[in-house]
């Protein structure tokens, strides 16, 4: 698969930040998803980014009509080129708030995938927005797949690395979510609320970041300075760079191998969907998990299987 950063710095910053950890939860939401996805489906990929899940759609199934949006220009652009450099057909694109689908018409997809795009910085009503969107635009007996994470683990090394270099200052967080929005009982609900009612299932799934060395890694990981050493000086910020390596080595999910590092992190799925005759959320259907009660079934989550610093494309 050709890589993307070459061409457009934001993409190719986005892609380095996330070490893989989005594409892995992507492959897995494609490879699982039920009703499957046929010749006959018409997928939303929206908050697309820069087109892993559509990129995971077209390695399993090459035919799929897909609808990408996003809100960023730069996002699209970069879903754009690939879509010609890797010869994806049946395939559009357009400029769209996952939380304002406007231009999209009601009952209009078989499957809706957002991957990692349900918050939207500075709005707390957004997960209730983009829901209630993706409720609106997905056909009857069609089926939603949202992402979140419920823990990160990697911003706890960014924490103690501005500890180390300003010990009197509390360390900064511009990529904070409040507690709630990591938990699964708030994605169900968002689910629930939107129309789903009680169809609704949650997973748990297992991803990480990972690079060829800890120094990459660490490189990687520096992309997102902005978000927590913003103001550093150059000594400061090259402090911080240091303490950074060591304050990864410790992370509880830190693994080194023959084949590099990486860093453990914890996804959650949700899926919904919509019933199609006409009764909406009145009467449940046996699908998987669909009570608070039932999340405590949970703990033995999907795990990801990428090797350890691989840099595969899947």
């Amino acid at each position: 698969m050709p890589s993307s950063s070459s061409h457009n710095p934001y993409a190719s910053t986005y892609e380095r930040m996330s070490g893989n950890c989005t594409r892995l939860v992507a492959a897995h939401i494609v490879s699982t998803i039920s009703p499957p996805i046929t010749s006959s489906s018409y997928i939303l990929d929206s908050a697309c980014g820069t087109g892993i899940v559509s990129e995971q759609i077209k390695i399993q199934h090459p035919n799929a009509r897909i609808m990408a949006t996003d809100l960023s220009p730069a996002m699209i652009e970069e879903t754009q080129r690939r879509i010609e450099t890797e010869g994806w057909t049946n395939m559009q694109t357009d400029i769209l708030d996952v939380r304002s689908l406007s231009t999209l018409p009601d009952s209009t997809f078989t499957h809706v995938i957002i991957n990692m795009g349900l918050l939207a910085p500075g709005d707390p009503e957004s997960g209730t927005k983009v829901t209630r969107e993706v409720f609106r635009v997905l056909k009857p007996g069609g089926v939603a797949v949202l992402s979140i994470w419920a823990d990160r683990v990697w911003p706890t090394a960014f924490f103690n690395a501005a500890r180390g270099v300003r010990p009197h200052e509390r360390p900064q967080h511009g990529m904070a979510q409040s507690p709630d929005v990591m938990r699964g009982s708030w994605l169900l609900k968002q689910l629930e609320d939107a129309g789903f009612g009680n169809n609704v299932e949650l997973r748990p799934f297992r991803t990480h970041t990972s690079a060829g060395s800890l120094e990459e890694l660490v490189d990687n990981m520096m992309l997102a300075k902005g978000f927590f050493f913003a103001g550093y000086s150059d000594e400061e910020l090259g402090r911080a760079k240091e303490l950074l390596e060591a304050e990864a080595r410790k992370l509880r999910t830190f693994e080194e191998g023959e084949g590099g590092v990486r860093i453990g992190m914890k996804a959650l799925i949700g899926v919904g969907w919509k019933r199609d005759d006409g009764q909406g959320e009145q009467e449940g259907v046996e699908v998987g998990v669909n009570t608070r009660e039932g999340m405590v079934d949970l703990l033995a989550p999907s795990t990801s299987t990428l090797p350890i610093g691989s840099r595969s494309e899947v």
